[in-house]
């Protein structure tokens, strides 16, 4: 049996494993820019040759790779780290990583709440979209032992009013819908089942005299006309988009047996459940104004200072709370 460690990480360690480098839907080309670049440059200013820079949540690495460009470009050589609870491998799993990644060390199965690093080691942990998943208590505690009395901690994290939080809404109606108000998963799956094997002539003219491949015929093209009213009555739900595109490619899929079609058609509800799982999280994850200045106190009972803002995108945009630790 899985523990619950494994369970809340095995949807992220999937979706890393895809090779994106962010999380977030709405997410930017290539790396981070604007303003979200300009908070993390801010932050990077400080390191010097041989400081340890430990970048918490990092998934793929995003943040560890401006670190290290940024880096590059002063001349500076500072010891980069990434850990992540779930299972990451980004010099695998990212097109061209062993290039990207050379000189950045990963820590993958790691828990926010016990680092391998010594006391007072770290001079920068940065964590995005990240340190709001994990036990806040134990992890604050975790980096304050991390960093010491010379290092900082640069947080980004999720805010209730956020866009990341408004499609996060959007996304998880969708998802609600596709599992637990719609057929168009069910009925997708018994459609292909009775398509399996009709690769000839013979085996389609079978399956168009077949009562059960008519009746999964009939009640696929309900729920799927379902799923268009549904797109048009929820356009900010992309996740309906995204499945209807997908359900074509798996129908068109040749497969010779009932074996075969229940692998493709598992893929379609395993995608769906995953959406649905880290969607789920992180909604929970969100912080109000209340929890925000909780986690705050909760740093500054540690004895150093305690800077929180908001960082906006193209200056109106509000991407989430900032909390800095420390004296940069």
């Amino acid at each position: 049996m899985n523990s619950p460690v494994s369970d809340a990480a095995s949807s992220w360690t999937r979706l890393w494993q895809t090779g994106v480098r962010h999380s977030c839907s709405h997410g930017f080309s290539g790396n981070y820019d604007g303003e979200i670049r300009q908070f993390w440059l801010d932050r990077f200013s400080v390191l010097t040759d041989g400081d340890i820079v430990l970048d918490l949540g990092t998934g793929n690495g995003a943040i560890t790779l401006l670190a290290k460009t940024f880096s590059m470009e002063r001349g500076i050589y500072p010891q980069i780290h990434g850990v992540d609870l779930a299972d990451i491998n980004p010099v695998d799993h990212v097109p061209g990583g062993a290039e990207l990644y050379d000189g950045i060390s990963f820590h993958p199965s790691t828990s926010m709440a016990s680092l391998p690093f010594a006391d007072g080691s770290v001079r920068l942990l940065c964590s995005q979209f990240a340190f709001e998943y994990g036990p806040r208590d134990a992890a604050a505690a975790e980096i304050l032992r991390v960093i010491g009395t010379r290092g900082c901690a640069a947080l980004v994290m999720h805010s209730d009013d956020s866009v990341i939080a408004a499609i996060t809404r959007a996304q998880l109606r969708g998802c609600d819908w596709l599992l637990r108000g719609s057929s168009i998963v069910q009925d997708t799956e018994n459609l292909i089942a009775e398509m399996a094997g009709a690769g000839t002539p013979e085996a389609r003219s079978k399956l168009g005299s077949s009562p059960s491949a008519e009746a999964a015929r009939m009640a696929f093209n309900d729920a799927a006309s379902q799923l268009v009213s549904r797109i048009e009555s929820d356009p900010d739900s992309e996740i309906l988009q995204r499945a209807a595109q997908q359900i074509p490619r798996l129908l068109a899929t040749p497969c010779s047996n009932r074996e075969e079609a229940s692998a493709i058609s598992f893929g379609l509800r395993a995608w769906i459940e995953d959406e649905d799982h880290r969607l789920r999280m992180m909604h929970a994850a969100t912080l109000d104004r209340p929890a925000l200045e909780a986690v705050a106190r909760r740093f500054g009972s540690g004895g150093l200072p305690v800077r929180t803002g908001r960082l906006l995108y193209r200056e109106s945009i509000c991407m989430g709370w900032t909390v800095v630790v420390g004296n940069e």
